[in-house]
């Protein structure tokens, strides 16, 4: 019983801190003039998508490579 105890515990305090740090947080301020600053993704996002696309290229290749019969 006293196990069980002692995991509640553990598990309220996991969730009242995950739910008290993200108000201690703050992002940073919007700039003077109210313009909003877009984030660019393009650079970092389009080279994982090449390369997401190169591994699953050579991964079909090779499934059929390993099921075609040598005669």
């Amino acid at each position: 019983m006293n196990q069980i105890s002692t995991k509640i515990k553990m598990i309220c305090i996991v969730m009242m801190l995950s739910l008290a740090i993200p108000m201690l947080v703050n992002a940073q301020p919007a700039p003077p003039d109210g313009d909003d600053i877009d984030t660019p993704i393009d650079g970092g996002l389009s080279l994982i998508l090449a390369a997401g696309g190169i591994l699953g290229a050579k991964k079909m290749r090779d499934t059929k490579k390993k099921n075609t019969v040598a005669v």
